[in-house]
């Protein structure tokens, strides 16, 4: 199968001097390939690289055919959907099956996060390579389903960014970006899985061994230097009871110290080999960063009121749900709010935190200290720096806040970049350091799209902490593997 986009050599300079990576070499064919690592670790930039939107520091790009970047994130413009759509003279089933029951003569700028991302994915997939970064962000199932089964009837290249467990599965070819490089693999995502899970398990033995090792040696040392200790203690009372001068006494006691100093000196040079064989072993394990913050929330009693609707609807020109919502959710309930793209979701949870629409019915929400996360978190200042933001929510100083960021992988001097400049997962970071470091523990977690611009890993760590909170739980997801993960085992229609 020839090579229809291929790199050599290819490095990426930031402007600030910062090597995001350094001589990757590879190449993309006919086939879905996916574009996998941690945030930050440059999947972006790579992209905008094969694009042809940004310029290598070094190495050389060759394309045999046009190639589009579709990125995570682009503003709505305040024109129609039928305008925005008529660069495109040829239409396809499936595109008309994504844009089903989004009005044409809608604004843009009035749609919600996935009847855009739908919208915008009918306007880009006809280009012969496509390069697309986290398409199904927003995406509900049934538009998920549509993108999966387009990519793999399609006859072109495709390389895809996402951590979306159900798009990598179409994915017959994985490049991983990491500290350590690219690493190419062909083969399914479940041999992708297996894989990783082999590499870590390897490096970890190794790490495993290495360390018994040094504990060994130390262990060794601190008998070795008992043992000369008491044997240079004997000596001196010998010597004593023998009427030994003194002159000789101490000759011999700066002998028995220097021997043990001998001793000291072998056996430190042994440990100091066996620490350095571990941190070794240690750094070939690829960084995958992982939010360790511990959230075990407060507990809800068993009938203390979440919330609770009665013939409760919202108007947005119509009526936005079919039949007006009914419920009364109490206790430490763990609900997955689900429904088509537009059918209300966000619009619910707002009305529960507040927001004043044109409604019917009633609706409201217990007394609980609320933690809520939104999909753009727009609960972040733009224009303020990670720890500034921070501040603005913890109830400790300074000092404090910049300690307690090191939990959500900000350290050092990282914590004065700016939110504008992050990318989404960073961005995700940022607003659960806000949520979580604040003063009150949560008795009630609200998250909305929380996966969408996660990496695996802290998708992983998210999950596990959703499985330990202990509160009442609220979230909108279309991800079937992170609600499984999550031991969520409700769903509301909406």
């Amino acid at each position: 199968m020839p090579s229809l986009l291929s790199a050599h050599g290819l490095s990426f300079e930031l402007p600030n001097g910062r090597e995001l990576f350094k001589n990757l070499n590879f190449s993309l064919k006919n086939e879905i390939s996916a574009l996998i690592g941690p945030n930050g670790i440059g999947k972006t930039c790579l992209a905008q690289l094969l694009a042809g939107e940004l310029e290598p520091s070094a190495g050389i790009i060759n394309r045999q055919q046009g190639v589009t970047f579709f990125s995570q994130r682009q503003s709505p413009p305040k024109i129609s959907v039928n305008e925005f759509l008529m660069a495109h003279e040829a239409w396809s089933l499936w595109r008309e099956k994504l844009l089903d029951g989004i009005h044409r003569e809608s604004f843009c700028s009035n749609l919600s996060g996935g009847e855009w991302m739908r919208v915008r994915l009918a306007n880009t997939l006809d280009d012969q390579f496509l390069i697309l970064d986290e398409p199904t962000n927003d995406l509900d199932q049934e538009g998920r389903q549509y993108l999966i089964d387009f990519l793999t009837n399609r006859k072109e290249g495709t390389l895809v960014i996402s951590h979306d467990r159900s798009c990598l599965q179409s994915c017959s070819h994985f490049l991983e970006l990491s500290n350590h490089g690219l690493t190419e693999l062909s083969g399914t995502w479940q041999d992708y899985s297996l894989f990783k899970e082999n590499e870590r398990a390897k490096m970890q033995k190794a790490l495993e061994i290495a360390t018994n090792e040094r504990e060994a040696i130390l262990t060794k040392r601190s008998n070795l230097k008992a043992r000369q200790e008491k044997r240079n203690q004997e000596g001196a009372k010998k010597a004593l009871r023998g009427g030994m001068p003194k002159i000789l006494i101490g000759a011999r006691q700066r002998q028995a110290q220097a021997t043990t100093g001998k001793i000291d000196d072998q056996t430190f040079r042994q440990a100091q080999a066996a620490i350095q064989q571990a941190v070794t072993a240690f750094k070939d394990i690829k960084v995958d960063p992982m939010m360790y913050v511990d959230l075990i929330g407060h507990t809800v009693a068993n009938q203390k009121l979440v919330a609770e609707a009665k013939n409760f609807n919202v108007y947005f020109q119509k009526w936005i749900y079919q039949n007006d919502l009914n419920f009364a959710w109490r206790g430490p309930i763990r609900k997955a709010i689900q429904g088509k793209n537009g059918s209300g979701k966000s619009t619910l949870i707002k009305s529960l935190l507040g927001h004043e629409f044109s409604t019917r019915g009633a609706i409201q929400r217990g007394n609980l200290k609320t933690i809520y996360i939104d999909q753009s978190c727009s609960m972040l200042d733009e224009q303020k720096n990670i720890l500034e933001n921070v501040c603005q929510f913890a109830a400790t100083d300074k000092a404090s806040v910049r300690n307690k960021l090191a939990q959500f992988l900000f350290v050092k001097d990282s914590v004065f970049q700016a939110v504008a400049s992050l990318s989404g997962g960073e961005r995700m970071r940022v607003a659960l350091a806000c949520a979580f470091l604040s003063h009150e523990k949560p008795e009630l977690l609200i998250l909305d799209e929380p996966t969408n611009n996660l990496d695996l890993p802290n998708i992983a760590f998210l999950e596990n902490i959703i499985r330990q909170f202990c509160g009442a739980l609220l979230i909108v997801s279309h991800d079937d593997f992170f609600l499984q993960n999550c031991n969520i085992n409700e769903v509301f229609n909406v």
